[in-house]
């Protein structure tokens, strides 16, 4: 079958549907593509390949037969959660920037999964919307979900999946939103299926941004393995339509391949570990620092370091070990600056954290360093900005010689509180072990600054009876101790 046409006939082919439907298809892939073909012609009542292609190339095909080719020509691979780290970039950084920004103005979050296939790549998102928002049952969720075949579209709206939908995803995923209907298949339970709105639309032919067809001031836009079968002409004009229907700060996510300067230069790129995503406008970033800033900033630090007289190798080692540490230390900080602050109005809850506390330090003081452990994290599960559980946690984290947990835990409670007084005074003695000076000088200095305004016989709620006089002596006495080293 494959002899029977030459490369001009199918370049012609491929000329005809990249005009009408925008997909390209170039000659390394022109196998698959007469496969595809072939399947399609059996499906609108052709025999033989020749006589589909004629009509290709002659008739004027209407927008229900462009939907039916469309079937054949599009492929829809796609699993759960793929490329995680986009995810995870997603519900620790994108997401509650956006939560953050929009907390008390219209709690309207819209989102549009371009060339959703048959569904997995929305659902994840609604999945990651319900993991990240607390309170989701306050926000108007919106999410979009459109393709330009209806086959894929018809599974994704049904919502039944195999296993082969869950490969390289996190378990919990299937276990947690899915409903085991036996026979190796699983269908998406209903809090999640409603959340998704599924639309057919073709990227070069249909209208967008559009209110009619709510592709308009999209927050999050997804448009991931889509691209790569349009021609360069194609997504030049496609990206630039869709950047027009991202509001303002807004965020536009392709594939790890498709990453491009060249082809996305209206968007600004930001650096997630393991991801970049690009956004529209130059507002306030979430914590991210780029390649290209870690490289300048390295640049600078080198070329300070070796201007110094009598340097050894052994020196510039040090030197780079402390840069990089304080590097990653940055970026934690900037990071945490993104959780909401919400104080809860209602007493119950505290009295349920203070319950909890008091567990945790039952638990704790006979030795079940474990089970405290566990229970903080349910806590905090329940309560992400539960200061005084992140607190108890870092304690028990250095009980278990886990410095790099326990300063974690600290930078999370002072960032939802940054009058956090105990934090500071925490987080400058677990430095000042480490033998980390310079981190110790800034959190005890931190701890200063809060503690001027109070009594010398005030005691904090988490410092274990010590008074303020007696706290101020031991930071004063670190500090000391360090100027002269």
């Amino acid at each position: 079958m494959k002899q029977s046409i030459t490369h001009t006939r199918l370049a012609e082919v491929c000329e005809v549907i990249e005009a009408r439907m925008g997909l390209h298809f170039p000659v390394e892939r022109w196998d698959l593509f007469i496969r595809n073909l072939a399947q399609a012609s059996a499906a609108f009542g052709f025999e033989h390949l020749d006589e589909f292609i004629d009509w290709l190339l002659t008739a004027l095909p209407d927008q229900n037969q462009i939907k039916k080719l469309a079937t054949f020509l599009t492929i829809s691979e796609t699993y759960f959660w793929r490329e995680p780290q986009v995810f995870k970039a997603l519900t620790d950084f994108i997401i509650p920037g956006i939560i953050k920004a929009k907390h008390d103005l219209n709690r309207n979050i819209r989102i549009w999964s371009a060339g959703c296939s048959t569904g997995e790549e929305p659902y994840s998102l609604a999945i990651a919307l319900r993991e990240t928002i607390p309170d989701i049952k306050d926000w108007k969720i919106q999410i979009l979900a459109t393709d330009m075949n209806p086959a894929a579209l018809e599974k994704a709206e049904k919502g039944i999946y195999t296993q082969w939908s869950f490969r390289n995803s996190p378990g919990w995923i299937k276990v947690k939103y899915f409903q085991d209907l036996g026979e190796g298949k699983f269908r998406i339970i209903p809090q999640i299926r409603n959340m998704v709105t599924f639309a057919n639309l073709n990227l070069a032919a249909d209208n967008y941004p559009d209110p009619a067809n709510n592709t308009h001031a999209i927050d999050i836009l997804f448009c991931r393995n889509v691209l790569m079968y349009f021609s360069d002409e194609w997504v030049s004009h496609i990206s630039q339509k869709l950047y027009q229907s991202i509001q303002q700060d807004g965020w536009f996510a392709v594939a790890s391949c498709e990453l491009s300067s060249q082809r996305f230069p209206q968007f600004s790129s930001v650096n997630f570990p393991g991801a970049v995503v690009y956004r529209k406008g130059g507002g306030e970033l979430p914590a991210s620092i780029t390649t290209n800033q870690f490289q300048s900033d390295l640049n600078n630090f080198l070329k300070k370091n070796d201007s110094k007289p009598n340097k050894s190798e052994s020196d510039t080692e040090t030197a780079l070990l402390s840069f990089s540490e304080f590097f990653v230390h940055e970026i934690e900080m900037e990071v945490l600056k993104l959780s909401p602050v919400n104080i809860p109005e209602n007493t119950s809850e505290l009295k349920v954290k203070k319950d909890i506390a008091s567990e945790i330090r039952n638990l704790a003081n006979e030795g079940n360093l474990i089970e405290a452990l566990a229970l903080c994290e349910v806590g905090i599960k329940e309560d992400k900005l539960a200061i005084s559980l992140y607190f108890l946690q870092a304690s028990i984290f250095q009980e278990l010689n886990k410095t790099v947990e326990a300063i974690t835990s600290l930078k999370q409670a002072i960032y939802m509180d940054h009058d956090f007084l105990m934090g500071h005074f925490a987080l400058g003695n677990l430095y000042h072990r480490q033998g980390n000076l310079k981190f110790a000088m800034r959190y005890f200095s931190n701890a200063l600054d809060l503690l001027k305004n109070l009594a010398d016989d005030d005691i904090l709620p988490e410092s274990e009876g010590l008074s303020i006089k007696y706290i101020r002596e031991i930071i004063s006495a670190n500090i000391k101790k360090q100027i002269l080293l």
